[in-house]
């Protein structure tokens, strides 16, 4: 009877140690769980509770109540409204701006392809060995030469002159 009053208690005090409190917050933003709907559900329990402070500190009455409500609903339509439309207005720039990135990028590659170029005429083919080696990213170094950063590619790097 003691053994089992014993055993019974130790259970229980196991039972406790290892329970899980309960999750009192919902998870932060970006962390595993946090959904579309979880963060609609917090979005409209914060509108409700600036509603009431509202009505509480203002002491509305139930038709300013519902005129406020309509202010701000009226306000979020047209919030995200704007954003929509700013979004649109944006993408012709986006395009823009990248294609202007793509032309740096050729231009680059290209300047520094003549670059190596005219290094390879004034070096000689052992400097222009170890110059290739020195330029690769390090990396890339235990495997022997490669490309360099720029987009030369490894037939490229290889077809250049050896020296003189």
């Amino acid at each position: 009877m003691k053994r089992s009053l014993i055993l019974l208690a130790c259970v229980g005090i196991a039972g406790v140690a290892f329970a899980q409190p309960p999750q009192m917050h919902p998870p932060a933003w970006g962390e595993a769980g946090w959904n579309a709907r979880q963060r609609h559900m917090e979005m409209r329990l914060m509108q409700r509770w600036r509603m009431h402070k509202l009505t509480v500190l203002l002491k509305l009455t139930p038709g300013q109540r519902q005129q406020v409500k309509s202010i701000f609903r009226q306000q979020r339509v047209a919030k995200r409204r704007d954003m929509v439309a700013m979004h649109r207005s944006m993408r012709p720039i986006r395009r823009e701006m990248l294609a202007v990135r793509r032309k740096m990028r050729a231009e680059q590659r290209a300047a520094h392809h003549a670059a190596i170029v005219k290094l390879a005429h004034v070096l000689s083919p052992g400097q222009m060995a170890k110059f290739k080696v020195l330029m690769s990213p390090p990396w890339m170094r235990r495997m022997g030469p490669r490309p360099m950063g720029g987009g030369m590619s490894h037939r490229a790097w290889n077809a250049l002159p050896a020296g003189h």
